[in-house]
């Protein structure tokens, strides 16, 4: 009795406790990871569409300095690349009949068979075609000189694309090193080459940089012009495997993102032109931490980019 009496007795506390104890369960809650993230918003600049084509620079005016008699090369004065001036002594050639006689203790004349070469126009000495004591037969090459104000590039343009290029218009020149400079189409040639179908334009650089002949460059022309373009960096433009469907991570509040399809238009250096749809200034998109997401993320931002 006494055992039954405090089990009795023990039962309404249980009772309570266990009360007490549903009451502080505590209600699980599904946590879902949120992915660090950047943002920016769109922003409007003037894009322009280019036709690039290479072109090979060249000197247009240039002298062939030729040998007058038979001779041999005596003395030479100038080394490639120099700078010649007008009447400056290039070559002395010694004639084969004076070399002949010069040893001969009979020889009766007294005269040296030297003969001067000098420049006849201000320029830069291309080439020098032959050493000192070569032979020379009279007409031969001795050296070309190039007339630096005649530096030009020379376009080769294909048919269909003439009607792009317009005469006296400006252009872009972008060296192998990546600097640029402006340009001037100043003609074209009017000839076609038979197997390629291009037509040679004249491009004139607007500064002179001491640039070598037959360097190749691109040439940038403007197709058209697009104002007040929508842009959006690279970095926040996704695309499927073979670059058909793009599409961008919008945020639509602080936290969570979701997938909108895009078109784009021209780029311009590290920005993309969407034409479609149309976004507002305040719309804010992922520009890192958007590669792999779903349709729909949940999202921290951490900084925007401005």
């Amino acid at each position: 009795m006494i055992r039954r009496s405090g089990i009795l007795k023990l039962l309404p506390v249980l009772f309570l406790l266990s009360g007490c104890g549903a009451g502080e369960d505590p209600v699980e809650k599904e946590l879902r990871p949120k992915v660090p993230v950047t943002v920016e918003s769109i922003h409007a600049a003037d894009v322009s569409d280019y036709l690039e084509l290479t072109a090979t620079s060249s000197f247009l005016t240039k002298s062939l300095i030729k040998s007058p008699v038979s001779a041999y090369v005596e003395e030479i004065s100038v080394n490639p690349g120099d700078a010649a001036t007008r009447n400056q002594v290039l070559f002395k050639l010694r004639t084969k009949e004076s070399t002949a006689l010069q040893h001969d203790s009979l020889n009766p004349y007294s005269f040296s068979g030297l003969i001067t070469i000098k420049a006849n126009i201000d320029g830069i000495i291309l080439t020098v075609d032959h050493p000192r004591g070569d032979y020379l037969q009279e007409g031969e090459q001795l050296a070309t000189i190039a007339v630096p104000s005649s530096f030009v590039f020379l376009l080769d343009v294909p048919y269909e694309n003439i009607p792009l290029i317009k005469i006296s218009s400006s252009c872009e020149i972008v060296l192998p090193d990546g600097h640029s400079i402006r340009g001037t189409i100043q003609s074209r040639l009017p000839s076609m080459t038979p197997g390629a179908q291009t037509q040679r334009f004249i491009i004139r650089p607007a500064e002179n940089r001491n640039l070598p002949e037959n360097l190749i460059a691109n040439i940038r022309i403007v197709k058209k012009i697009i104002p007040h373009a929508t842009l959006l960096s690279k970095s926040c433009i996704l695309a499927d495997e073979v670059m058909k469907n793009f599409w961008v991570m919008k945020l639509v509040n602080d936290s969570m993102a979701v997938k909108v399809p895009v078109i784009t238009g021209l780029t311009s250096g590290d920005d993309v032109e969407i034409t479609t749809p149309v976004f507002s200034a305040t719309d804010r998109f992922l520009n890192s931490g958007n590669f792999g997401l779903g349709d729909t993320a949940i999202v921290s931002v951490v900084k925007t980019v401005k």
